[in-house]
């Protein structure tokens, strides 16, 4: 229960941004003299409004459709979240129910549709920059079930040549 406790007041807490003189971007739940206090969004979810299937008797056929999906989201990575010096990244969704057999995940990066699995995980090759991630959960004949919000995260790969000292690897 303390968990959930601390899981609360984290989600609640005040989130500061400062840039110090060298150019380096700090985030600080500690107020800063050159701070702006930042605006922290909620996780984003999807509550489907779908129509359930009537209950199915023993003598059904499996042709029957199933019980919608309520949720469906990515939840990994998390909104505005910075990846450093990476070129993969494993993306997560979760739907409930659960991905049901004959169901696929279909990712989607920048707009683009990259990876299909059965699975609500998939490893995604990203270049540096700011991207948005999101995911469809389809049948099998493709007609999309439920559908993610999407998610904007980043990927830094500081280099010898990036005007800011921090981002320098040093020898």
């Amino acid at each position: 229960m303390s968990c959930l406790a601390l899981a609360c007041a984290t989600a609640m807490a005040t989130v500061y941004k400062w840039v110090d003189e060298n150019g380096v971007t700090h985030y600080s739940d500690q107020p800063h003299p050159q701070a702006q206090e930042v605006d922290v969004k909620s996780a984003q979810t999807y509550q489907s409004t779908g129509v359930a299937s009537a209950p199915s008797s023993s003598s059904a056929s499996s042709t029957q459709p199933a019980v919608a999906y309520r949720v469906c989201e990515v939840f990994r990575p998390e909104n505005d979240e910075v990846f450093m010096n990476t070129d993969t990244i494993v993306a997560k969704v979760r739907t409930d129910p659960q991905v049901r057999g004959g169901d696929r995940v279909a990712f989607g990066l920048d707009g683009k549709r990259v990876q299909t699995t059965s699975s609500a995980e998939a490893s995604l090759k990203v270049e540096r920059g700011t991207h948005t991630l999101m995911a469809v959960v389809e049948d099998a004949s493709g007609k999309p079930l439920c559908t993610s919000g999407s998610v904007t995260f980043h990927v830094r790969q500081p280099s010898v040549q990036a005007p800011n000292r921090a981002n320098r690897p040093r020898f």
